[in-house]
């Protein structure tokens, strides 16, 4: 089923090269309320020609004569006859609201960038206003599978008890390693040269050792620092 109804030209006429014409065709429109009319090229006279239509609106409280602007892009003459078929007429639903001023507009992902900004990356964005998730860790268990927002983007975690884990999961850095000793050992040796890591770990032992409470989540377990239960790693891109 055609979605346009045939116009047609209601008298001979010749647009030529580079210049358009306004064409008379004898046809009165009345249209339903809540819809526009818009006027489209046809596709044979558009790839063939280089005939396409211009400003082809068309109020549903009009009530007289169509005409068609054809606009001859090609390099040669284009004519016609009367009776011959020179646009589509298409009815659509549209929504009609009164404007209203306000002093300001909702934020969006777009903004105020104009032509070529939807081809920028990256293509999708997602957002949770709730949890912002920054991190994740993944483990052959998904039921084991940990994430992390931005409150533990600077305390890079990993699993403990020989579970192989896939850590610095911020998308550009993602690792394989496995618990185990000799690791934790690196994991001591690192820590004595990242100055955070060693100041948080003297100021939880010196809790410890006054039997003070310690920060909500941190422990201190045989030299090392462990944040909800996982891993405080120190800065140090060998690990």
């Amino acid at each position: 089923m055609a979605a346009g109804q045939d116009i047609y030209a209601l008298k001979d006429g010749t647009i030529p090269a580079q210049r358009q014409m306004l064409v008379d065709t004898g046809i009165p429109i009345g249209l339903p309320r809540g819809t526009y009319g818009r006027l489209a090229a046809r596709s044979g006279m558009a790839s063939e020609h280089g005939i396409a239509v211009g400003s082809g609106v068309i109020d549903a409280d009009y009530t007289g004569e169509i005409k068609v602007i054809l606009r001859n892009h090609g390099d040669t003459s284009y004519e016609f006859k009367a009776g011959d078929r020179i646009a589509l007429l298409i009815v659509e639903k549209i929504q009609t609201h009164d404007a209203m001023e306000i002093d300001s507009l909702d934020d969006t992902g777009r903004g105020t960038q104009g032509f070529g900004s939807s081809d920028l990356g990256p293509k999708r964005l997602i957002a949770c206003e709730e949890l912002k998730v920054k991190m994740y860790f993944l483990n052959p268990d998904p039921q084991d599978n940990s994430y992390f927002d931005e409150e533990d983007i600077h305390r890079p975690s990993s699993l403990r008890n020989e579970i192989t884990m896939l850590s610095s999961a911020m998308i550009a850095a993602i690792q394989m390693q496995t618990m185990d000793d000799s690791f934790l050992d690196r994991i001591r040796t690192a820590g004595k040269e990242d100055d955070t890591w060693m100041a948080r770990k003297v100021e939880l032992h010196r809790l410890k050792e006054k039997r003070e409470g310690l920060p909500k989540h941190w422990e201190l377990e045989d030299g090392l620092l462990y944040y909800k239960n996982r891993l405080f790693i120190p800065s140090n891109e060998a690990i």
